[in-house]
């Protein structure tokens, strides 16, 4: 924990007749991440035909499988290694057999799309004209006659109507269709009087409707089209099913195909990283340390022992580029979904996911703070709904914690669905303190939580980074200067405030003392105001003395001293940063309480107190709605403060916590590894 794995960059020298042997190893042990050769005495390659032509292969064989929709079918195919002119061989084949079929589904489903819409747009043209007892042929512009059909608002057609008559001196017919605000208009004129029917269109904003090439009246068209409609409906739906079955009579062969094709892709890339002389090849790359003895037996096992390696620790130049595993166990694991949200460290910096794996449930349980919610949260999370199905399992199962560590913190708070069980039995009232009643202990709580977190982020986590680079100037100017100041300074300001810790089960109240009493180091005091006064003054001083040691010129000795002591600010701002964690666990019992409030006083109100057959004829339904509204109001409870409380941790870590050490930027370890789902190296291929 804390540490990346160690890894190792490794160079192997092969022999060239090796070459597919090994590569193929590697790919399937999966162990090494490969990187290009930095030799520049070696030659290199640039991407062979082979690689082409699989690629070509592979492009035809995923468009058939998008097509189809494969992926969804077939189980894994055992299958041997193929070379690559068997494996082409066999993609040909296969292309050769299904493209033509293929196509003719396409051209088919093409078609029916464009006909559908086709007619989908006709019927909405024609649906206005459905009661029109015109032949839709009648409503075709002559070399006489012109007809111009359109839409118009129903406020502007009176106007429209006496423009249009007054500038085509009455010679016109209209028609108007339809109710509502947009009206459908057929205006006939004589072609002659074309050009001045035409402003009036345009300034009473007529939108033209362009009929369809069809004949008959309206009504009969638009059975016939909706017909039509229903054949391409229907045919389309033979269609689906001759590609359903297609699909699954092809999809073993499409889906392992695709994997072959994808994996020697992948092998034949291979070449335009590695080195080439007239007899070897130089294979470059990084392996974890653990994995070394794997990486030299599938060297040995492709080889027959014919082959050079050797390993190097990753220079201080080359520490950037290092890929990076992180290693924790099982139960902290999960917690890598959120450390890599932020970045990955770097090679030489410390993992802060142990840290976080513990923080993070803590101040989620803070937060929600309710018993109930706790449960009914991970009754929710361990369902099979189809929302929980789209949370990746590593978010699912922090989630599942974080509702567990609710539950302890609901419990010790008295949260159980709000104040809902409160006086059904004490064991659902506080074991330690009900925020809405007595904030103040929880506000306690939150502070001395902010500032064990910046002193695990300065002292802990800062300074194990500082240990991993040796860089002992800065543990011992930064680290430990700032750890001495924190401690120093918010105890002498726990003094100040009087601070009591029996609320939180110490038996310990700092001594009360005036503000400059307790920062003048010459006013005589208890023993551990002192030891206080000697962190926060020794911390200052190394601080100070760092900055004016490591800086150079007048002016950045000065300011750096300066940026000492109003750092001090700063840490202050991040400590009451963590009050949000009390003001978001006392916004969910508030609310809660209200919910519980609004819904008691609604059955109070609704109830006289003598029991008749009427009230309890009422009693039934309004019960059943009091119950439904208690889910609905506690369900939104949950899901407001669980997201806020989620967002709030978050926040928390990544800009008080990860702020004061965290650099992030690393390369997550990409192993050259096959990607087998539709296939697997075991028995004769059977197809």
């Amino acid at each position: 924990m804390f540490r990346t794995a160690k890894m190792q960059k490794f160079r192997a020298v092969i022999l060239q007749r090796d070459r597919d042997e090994v590569v193929s190893r590697l790919h399937e042990a999966g162990v090494v991440q490969l990187k290009e050769v930095s030799d520049v005495g070696v030659a290199r390659r640039m991407l062979s035909d082979k690689f082409y032509e699989i690629s070509s292969a592979l492009a035809r064989v995923k468009e058939i499988q998008r097509f189809l929709e494969t992926l969804s079918y077939g189980r894994p195919v055992e299958v041997r290694e193929l070379t690559h002119e068997q494996l082409l061989k066999q993609a040909k084949e296969l292309l050769l057999g299904l493209e033509p079929k293929v196509e003719a589904l396409k051209a088919k489903e093409k078609w029916l799309m464009d006909k559908k819409q086709e007619v989908i747009s006709q019927i909405a043209v024609l649906e206005d004209f459905r009661e029109f007892r015109i032949p839709l042929q009648y409503l075709r512009s002559t070399e006489e006659i012109y007809v111009a059909t359109g839409r118009i608002a129903a406020e502007k057609v009176s106007e429209f109507l006496k423009s249009a008559s007054d500038a085509l001196s009455g010679r016109m017919a209209m028609s108007l269709l339809g109710k509502g605000r947009t009206r459908t208009l057929v205006v006939i004129c004589r072609t002659k009087d074309q050009q001045k029917l035409l402003p009036v269109l345009y300034k009473y904003e007529v939108e033209p409707i362009e009929l369809p090439p069809l004949k008959g009246l309206p009504r009969e068209v638009l059975k016939n089209l909706e017909g039509q409609l229903k054949e391409l409906q229907k045919q389309a739906e033979d269609l689906e099913k001759r590609k359903r079955k297609l699909a699954r009579a092809k999809a073993s062969q499409l889906n392992c195909m695709a994997e072959l094709l994808e994996i020697q892709r992948d092998r034949l890339s291979c070449d335009s990283i590695f080195g080439f002389t007239d007899a070897t090849v130089v294979v470059e790359g990084w392996v974890p340390a653990k994995k070394m003895g794997e990486l030299e037996s599938t060297l040995t096992a492709a080889t027959k022992g014919r082959y050079v390696v050797r390993t190097y620790e990753p220079e201080q130049m080359e520490i950037e580029r290092t890929p990076i595993q992180l290693e924790n166990p099982s139960g902290i694991k999960d917690f890598e979904y959120i450390t890599e949200m932020y970045g990955l460290p770097r090679y030489d910096e410390v993992d802060p996911t142990p840290v976080l794996a513990i923080t993070f449930a803590i101040f989620f349980a803070i937060c929600l703070s309710d018993a109930g919610y706790g449960i009914a949260l991970a009754l929710f999370l361990a369902s099979n709904f189809w929302i929980v199905r789209i949370f990746p399992l590593e978010l699912k199962r922090i989630m599942i914690l974080c509702a567990v560590f609710t539950v302890v913190a609901g419990f010790l708070m008295g949260g159980w669905f709000g104040d809902a069980l409160a006086n059904v039995h004490p064991f659902f009232r506080a074991h330690w303190t009900n925020p809405i009643e007595d904030p103040l202990p929880l506000l306690k709580l939150a502070l001395l939580i902010g500032v064990l977190h910046l002193l695990i982020a300065f002292g802990l986590a800062g300074g194990l980074k500082d240990i991993f680079r040796r860089n002992w100037r800065s543990l011992i100017f930064i680290r430990i200067s700032r750890t001495l100041i924190i401690v120093g300074f918010f105890g002498l300001a726990f003094c100040v405030l009087g601070m009591s810790m029996t609320s939180l089960g110490i038996d310990f109240t700092f001594p009360k003392m005036g503000l400059f009493d307790a920062f003048n180091p010459f006013v005589p005091t208890q023993s551990i105001v002192l030891a206080f006064r000697a962190f926060f003054y020794s911390g200052l001083g190394i601080g100070i003395a760092g900055e004016i040691l490591t800086k150079e010129g007048i002016s950045q000795r000065i300011g750096g001293s300066m940026n000492v002591i109003y750092g001090i600010i700063g840490m202050v701002a991040d400590v009451v940063s963590y009050s949000r964690l009390m003001a978001l666990g006392l916004a969910t019992g508030v609310i809660a309480f209200l919910i519980n409030y609004i819904i008691k006083f609604i059955y109070q109100t609704m109830f006289p107190s003598e029991l008749s057959v009427l009230t309890a004829i009422v009693a039934i339904p309004l019960i059943a709605i009091l119950a439904f509204l208690f889910i609905v109001g506690h369900s939104f409870n949950i899901f407001i403060n669980s997201l806020g409380g989620f967002i709030h941790s978050m926040r928390l870590h990544f800009a008080e916590f990860f702020g004061k050490f965290y650099e992030a930027g690393g390369l997550k370890f990409s192993p050259f590894k096959a990607k087998r789902t539709f296939t697997k190296l075991k028995g004769v291929n059977k197809w």
